[in-house]
């Protein structure tokens, strides 16, 4: 929560730039048009066919970062991040356009003592008016109830931006592809092609929740991974077969979903070597596939995504990851995972 100290600079309508739209070049020679965003250290974001990108500035060549640091020379809107005019308004350090400055849910611009709260995405709402906002359960957008399309209401009062559901995994054939990309990502850090066979499934959160609750899993949980196996011995050879199912909640924009079905094969690699090991092993191992992923991705979402992992405090899946992740930098996945394997009863 934030209490709002504003400053006014009065004069003419603020002018707000065109989309500042350009061909970028990578150093390898790649291009591709999109406009600047953000400019945070050495990461640049930019905004490509609607989506949005992180790239290091190195990446490209020196034409471009020479506009870059131009763009980030020059006073912009904090919410829209065009150039500001000569009316301005201040709140916490941050400057914003007048006609930007205002509650997504009342559209009134604010008044000084108001208090709001501000996104990740640099969104405000009034405190007072925070039960007329959903949020994205992905990206933690805000957006006004109201203008909401029928189809940005999920399920059980779970929302959608329409960025992330303009992407979003809606159907199991599009959940395979995402599987394919994830399993290959896997396998360079040696988790194997399980035995067992595995089944994908698209769920809603009641589904989600009920199964979980079946089996005494909890957490806020996107993803669920449900192991049978069966032990078949003859004279001194024994044969253990497994079938795996893994639930995943419909509607996660692609780079969530990777990330989930990510930490849910973590899962299935461990229960076929029968892993023993406390809840912040096991989730915080599984926590590295996720973030894996989400490393190899070069948008937004990843990054907030990584950064909600790194500062969670749940006991379990964010002090188990960060545990976990300090291992990792000093065994390196080869040590790690033989060390996990270890842990097992199976191999």
């Amino acid at each position: 929560m934030r209490r709002l100290l504003l400053g006014f600079i009065i004069g003419a309508l603020p002018y707000v730039a065109l989309a500042e739209l350009r061909t970028w070049t990578t150093t390898d020679g790649r291009k591709a048009q999109g406009e600047i965003f953000e400019i945070e250290g050495d990461q640049i974001g930019l905004r490509i066919a609607n989506r949005e990108y992180r790239f290091s500035l190195s990446r490209f060549i020196d034409g471009d970062q020479a506009y870059a640091r131009k763009w980030q020379s020059q006073p912009r809107c904090e919410l829209c991040s065009k150039t500001l005019g000569t009316r301005t308004m201040e709140a916490g350090g941050k400057t914003y356009h007048t006609a930007c400055f205002r509650c997504l849910a009342c559209k009134k611009v604010f008044r000084g003592g108001d208090e709001f709260r501000r996104d990740q995405w640099g969104m405000l709402a009034h405190v007072d008016h925070f039960s007329f906002v959903a949020t994205c359960g992905s990206c933690g957008r805000m957006f006004a109830k109201r203008e909401a399309k029928r189809e940005q209401i999920l399920d059980s009062n779970r929302f959608a931006c329409l960025t992330c559901l303009s992407n979003a995994v809606l159907e199991e054939k599009a959940l395979g592809l995402v599987n394919e990309r994830v399993k290959k990502a896997l396998s360079q850090i040696g988790i194997v092609k399980p035995e067992g066979k595995i089944t994908l499934v698209l769920v809603d959160k009641p589904t989600l929740d009920e199964e979980a609750k079946r089996i005494r899993a909890s957490g806020k949980l996107k993803g669920l991974t449900l192991t049978k196996f069966r032990t078949v011995t003859k004279g001194n050879v024994s044969n253990t077969t497994f079938e795996h199912r893994i639930l995943v909640l419909y509607g996660l924009p692609h780079t969530e979903c990777e990330a989930v079905l990510a930490h849910e094969h973590m899962h299935v690699w461990l229960n076929e070597l029968f892993v023993e090991a406390p809840p912040d092993v096991v989730e915080g191992f599984c926590n590295l596939g996720a973030s894996n992923l989400l490393k190899i991705e070069t948008n937004k979402l990843s990054s907030i995504l990584l950064d909600n992992m790194q500062k969670s405090s749940s006991p379990t899946y964010g002090e188990g990851y960060r545990k976990m992740a300090e291992k990792l930098s000093r065994l390196g996945w080869p040590r790690l995972l033989a060390e996990m394997r270890s842990r097992g009863k199976g191999k």
